[in-house]
């Protein structure tokens, strides 16, 4: 019966170490997936970046409109590069016309300042019904 109880005890010990040492490495392999990405100052609409590091710009939008946001002046633009975008939604499944979170991520490549400007509209940039524009520097 003593063989049993120490063996039991033995036992959890070990399982309390693994999961110990496997919450730290999730958790360090977590930061290390963020590592780089900065978020835009929603309040100045300023990123500043260093050389390969990363950022994420939100936008509110809703495809069901036929509005998007577009950067209208990408070509003009040699600091970062564009590397991607994801949506978000929190509606429910299934839910028409309800909002979504745009998430453009862009890399910084080059030093320097320059704003992007971005547009809410349909097809033709001079009907936009929103602008923005978010000044980057790299340094």
């Amino acid at each position: 019966m003593y063989l049993k109880i120490v063996s039991l005890h033995f036992n959890i010990e070990k399982m309390k170490k693994i999961l110990y040492f496997s919450a730290i490495i999730c958790l360090f392999a977590g930061c290390q997936a963020q590592k780089g990405l900065v978020s835009v100052d929603k309040e100045t609409n300023e990123i500043v970046l260093s050389k390969g590091q990363s950022c994420e710009i939100e936008f509110i939008t809703n495809a069901s409109t036929g509005y998007w946001w577009q950067l209208v002046n990408e070509n003009e633009v040699n600091i970062v590069k564009s590397v991607g975008d994801r949506y978000v939604s929190n509606a429910p499944k299934g839910m028409v016309g309800a909002s979504s979170h745009r998430f453009w991520k862009f890399e910084a490549v080059e030093k320097g300042t320059q704003t992007l400007h971005f547009v809410y509209a349909r097809d033709k940039v001079d009907e936009a019904i929103r602008t923005r524009d978010v000044t980057i520097t790299v340094k």
